[in-house]
């Protein structure tokens, strides 16, 4: 029997690979949540375009909001630190968008059909989109930041949710002058100076407005619009009591509407299990304390619809009914309008409201109403949001108002969903070396000739 033959040694070539002891390298630091500037830009833009709705830099003939020169000082010093981008499809599409705009208001003023165009309202218009073309920076905890700044609006309309219940108890025993409408006592230089019914009448008390802002309606869907971020995000009991309590004290339909449109986002069952038990939750509110707060005043507004004279049909029906006899009344506005801020100067027997898809469609035509569109739908897409916070504001932005040059809702937009670099985007965390808490040996390798 044969012994085994030992391994033959081939020199140092056959040597095992040497083993090299390095140093652990510590992990890059987890980046701040935003820069102080940013967090501080935020929540001042949500303060002045929520709670600082009746004040304004007041030129004269326009109040524009403070919100609007925070967001630009914010916009240019993040510009300047390289922490803000410039979007490129989205400046296509604003360019776009204000260059059908021009045309339109140089077509009228030219070929003499409406000479009413605004220059104003085109400056405004440009004002109030540009800061759509601007986003954040990708940065690792992108979607935080974003739920942070949720958290701080939550907070704001919380505070608004408080006040206006206080408001609605405290006119049964208390009413001064001005529990519902303070703007009279703002010093005319800082009032935004807007038309606003403030004090509206149910017939047994006055509705809520939330002090801050200037009309029910507008408090009803920003307690809408909350109860629906609340019931997407945070599921916090309390607060969606408090902001349903404040939708009821409204008595606007505005809200209900908008939480209507909302709940049918995402599609599915389970959004259909929660509608049901919505709307079974809200008849019995409704038979419990619907004499008691004088809550059939709102149900019995959904006849309005089919009254010229009433709200309903001012706001929803009769800018259908323009559009349809004005939108072809020459040749070209039916592609390019009648020109910027000119759909009040249509002369009607009847009484209409501007939302903003009707204003889009008189002033800008079917261009301007389409690349206005891809440019909100656009910003939209690229937030973190689920759909049924975007859902709910673009259906505000689009039907249930005036709000084409609404500073409060326009820019509320683009704090809360569009300045937000994109899902996906978000730099990842990276290290030099092992994760381990110890040193790590690293062989290294050498070549077959050493």
């Amino acid at each position: 029997m044969s012994l085994p033959v030992p391994p033959t040694y081939l020199g140092p070539r056959d040597e095992p690979p040497a083993a090299e002891w390095v140093d652990e390298v510590d992990p890059e630091p987890l980046p701040e949540l935003l820069p102080k500037g940013a967090r501080v830009g935020i929540i001042l833009a949500m303060v002045s375009l929520i709670l600082l709705t009746r004040f304004g830099l007041n030129t004269g003939s326009y109040g524009l909001n403070f919100g609007v020169p925070v967001i630009y000082v914010m916009i240019f010093a993040g510009l300047a630190k390289d922490r803000f981008n410039l979007d490129l499809p989205g400046l296509i599409l604003y360019t776009m968008f204000i260059g059908v705009g021009a045309l339109s208001l140089l077509a009228n003023l030219n070929l003499g059909h409406d000479r009413d165009g605004s220059f104003a309202s085109l400056i405004l218009l440009a004002v109030l989109y540009l800061p759509f073309v601007f986003l954040l920076r990708p940065f690792a905890v992108s979607r935080e930041a974003w739920m942070w700044a949720m958290r701080m609006f939550s907070n704001l309309a919380l505070l608004v949710a408080v006040v206006g219940v206080i408001q609605f108890c405290l006119q049964f025993v208390w009413k001064p002058a001005w529990l519902f409408d303070f703007s009279p006592l703002i010093p005319k230089v800082i009032s935004a100076d807007v038309l606003a019914n403030s004090s509206i009448y149910t017939g047994s008390a006055y509705k809520a407005n939330g002090f801050f802002l200037r009309e029910p309606s507008a408090f009803s869907f920003l307690m809408a619009f909350s109860l629906i971020c609340e019931m997407a995000l945070f599921k916090r009991w309390v607060r969606m009591g408090a902001f349903a309590a404040g939708l009821m004290l409204s008595y606007s339909g505005t809200g209900l509407l908008a939480l209507a449109f909302g709940l049918m986002f995402p599609f599915g069952f389970k959004t259909a299990v929660r509608i049901g038990i919505i709307v079974t939750v809200g008849l019995i509110l409704v038979l419990l304390f619907g004499d008691a707060l004088n809550l059939t005043f709102t149900l019995s507004r959904i006849g309005e619809f089919k009254s010229e004279s009433s709200s309903g049909y001012i706001r929803y029906v009769a800018p259908m009914r323009l559009i349809n006899e004005m939108i072809d009344s020459s040749a070209w506005t039916a592609f390019v309008g009648h020109g910027p801020g000119t759909i009040f100067h249509a002369g009607r027997t009847y009484e209409f409201h501007d939302p903003t898809w009707a204003k889009l469609l008189y002033e800008y035509g079917l261009l301007g109403f389409a690349a206005s569109l891809g440019l909100m739908f656009y910003a939209m897409s690229r937030s973190h949001a689920p759909v049924q916070i975007r859902a709910t504001l673009f259906f505000c932005w689009l039907v249930q108002g005036g709000h084409l040059l609404t500073p409060e809702n326009v820019l509320l937009i683009y704090v809360l969903l569009s300045m937000w670099p994109p899902p996906g985007s978000e730099l990842r965390r990276r290290f030099h070396g092992s994760t381990m808490p110890m040193t790590t040996m690293q062989f290294e390798e050498k070549g077959p000739y050493g």
